[in-house]
């Protein structure tokens, strides 16, 4: 794991109102996003924040909407041409 925030956090926060949407989707898009590693230890995706199963949890969970999910992924791509 990394010192990076936590992207789990963050959502959560932009969840519960604390950030405006613009501000969270372009960080969200500029995240650093950590590689999973799978750990047989940890049967629940728990213990890392910083990666794309965080935000496709978000979105499941509602904290983020599908619109969101989809502006990230687009804004992402962007970023890599």
């Amino acid at each position: 794991m990394t010192d990076q925030p936590s992207l789990r956090a963050y959502l959560q926060l932009y969840a519960r109102g604390g950030i405006p949407r613009e501000e969270m989707l372009a960080t969200v898009a500029a995240w650093d996003f950590e590689e999973d590693d799978w750990d047989p230890e940890h049967t629940e995706p728990t213990h890392q924040d910083n990666t794309f199963k965080v935000l496709s949890g978000a979105a499941l969970l509602g904290d983020i909407t599908d619109d969101d999910y989809d502006e990230i992924h687009r804004r992402r791509r962007l970023r890599s041409v």
